[in-house]
């Protein structure tokens, strides 16, 4: 099926070179399309998969896409399920102006020639960060103002979360990038695989399969590397005892996690605690 070419002149506030959106909901309406001018996608709430120059994108919330002027793209969703996503449509004059105020820095090159669009996944505050600053934009009357505060959101999402895109030397799957960056927080890796599992929305089998693919590790390991190094801050950090620490950091056997800390550190956690006390105070040595 030949997609549909989208215009900026039809779609675009052309005076300030910037229109955004909410859609709450995918329906009939929704057709593979490209356009000749940029756009910002960002999940709110939901999931649904991307169709995009010809690959099939599984999104979730949190997930910010930067669509080309190439992008052929399309959402397929099931619409009993909850969906909701803000579009920030720019044209190609404010795009380039937003480039050279970048400057050489921003990895534009690779940026824009990837195979797909950039992604990458905020956290629930990063997303409504944002949502609320779209927003706002709608309670702006003065357009110098408002032209001065899109372009000021509009350089600080591209240098806040794409910065490092050009580092990137694989297409992650965007769903787990989210699901690696949300359990870094202690109160999910504490919870252990079984909260990996629910954030991600996949089978065990699914994650355990991508996780190995792009991380070379396996969901217990990740877990059990973000329990120790949290243990670490701790055993630095407080005064506790080890025992203590160990099920704070989520660990339900003493002996394995003695075993794995040796393994990781190479000394036990009792020594570990002890050489950094001497490391901050030399004194105690004499």
């Amino acid at each position: 099926m030949k997609e549909e070419k989208l215009l900026e002149k039809k779609r675009i506030d052309m005076e300030n070179g910037f229109t955004c959106g909410y859609v709450k909901s995918i329906n009939e309406g929704s057709r593979l399309h490209c356009h000749d001018y940029y756009e910002l996608l960002l999940i709110k709430t939901g999931n649904a998969s991307h169709v995009i120059n010809s690959k099939k994108q599984e999104l979730s919330e949190g997930n910010l896409l930067f669509i080309r002027d190439f992008d052929v793209h399309d959402f397929v969703h099931d619409n009993d399920a909850p969906f909701e996503y803000i579009y920030i449509a720019m044209s190609k004059k404010l795009f380039m102006s937003l480039l050279e105020y970048l400057g050489d820095d921003f990895p534009i090159k690779h940026f824009l020639v990837a195979p797909y669009p950039p992604t990458v996944s905020l956290t629930p505050s990063e997303t409504e960060d944002i949502v609320n600053l779209v927003a706002q934009l709608d309670q702006i009357n003065n357009k110098l103002t408002y032209r001065l505060k899109v372009k000021t959101l509009l350089s600080n999402v591209f240098v806040n979360y794409f910065i490092d895109y050009d580092k990137k030397t694989d297409y992650k799957p965007a769903w787990l990038e989210m699901v690696y960056k949300k359990m870094k927080s202690p109160n999910n890796f504490i919870a252990g695989t079984k909260k990996m599992l629910e954030i991600s929305g996949k089978s065990r089998e699914h994650l355990t399969r991508s996780l190995k693919k792009y991380y070379n590790m396996t969901p217990s390991e990740y877990v059990n590397d973000l329990r120790l190094e949290y243990c670490v801050k701790l055993l630095t950090k407080d005064t506790a005892p080890i025992v203590d620490i160990c099920y704070r950091c989520g660990f339900e056997n003493l002996s394995w996690f003695y075993k794995s800390f040796q393994q990781k550190y190479g000394t036990t956690p009792a020594k570990y605690r002890k050489k950094h006390e001497s490391a901050k105070n030399p004194s105690s040595l004499s």
